[in-house]
């Protein structure tokens, strides 16, 4: 992205996001400028911007969630993957939020699923989440919180995981996959699928 554009994001981003982000139609690169604008001032470090139902299901579909799986969604949100996973595959899946409000939506939405002793929304930072347990990891952050999440994402799983992200990549880890997308309301979507390795696992924290 050229910095000419970066700044026309921010400044379009500025003016427009509220309306937009209430219309449900903010777009990505808005989104980063915005977060970007705002500094991240709180360990708030993501906007909830919800993933549309149709590109969860795709998301769960391009990890091969089956029977045994623990899904990791980092930046839960409203819950929805992780409630979309526990529901359609029967898997344990795990959230980790922070907003109070989200937290009390998304676990609400949980106990009224029926899906307790399948789901739980953990209050954690992301960056502090031991990834060890999982064998999905879901994510739909922002281009400089995945990379920082990338070290414990090649240091804490273990090879056969899968780690899915909504739009954005992580820098020069190429992805096994790429999928571009439309959901119902026609927007496009990118979905980026890694399958952790043992070369991944071995390498140094960067």
């Amino acid at each position: 992205m050229g910095i000419q554009r970066l700044f026309l994001l921010i400044g379009l981003a500025v003016s427009l996001a509220a309306g937009w982000d209430s219309l449900g139609i903010i777009s990505n690169e808005a989104r980063v400028a915005q977060a970007q604008e705002s500094g991240l001032e709180s360990k708030k470090i993501v906007p909830f911007v919800p993933t549309p139902q149709d590109v969860v299901e795709r998301m769960l579909e391009l990890a091969q969630v089956k029977k045994g799986d623990v899904v990791y969604d980092l930046g839960s949100g409203d819950g929805r993957i992780v409630i979309a996973a526990a529901k359609k595959y029967g898997v344990k899946a795990v959230g980790f939020e922070i907003d109070p409000d989200l937290l009390k939506q998304s676990r609400e939405s949980i106990k009224r699923e029926g899906l307790g002793h399948l789901a739980e929304i953990r209050e954690q930072d992301i960056l502090t989440v031991n990834l060890g347990p999982a064998s999905v990891v879901t994510m739909y952050l922002l281009p400089e919180v995945n990379l920082r999440l990338r070290p414990n994402v090649w240091r804490q799983l273990k090879p056969g995981s899968r780690v899915v992200s909504h739009d954005f990549d992580m820098g020069d880890w190429k992805p096994l996959k790429t999928e571009s997308i439309k959901d119902k309301s026609g927007w496009d979507h990118t979905l980026y699928l890694w399958h952790v390795t043992d070369r991944d696992a071995s390498r140094n924290a960067r």
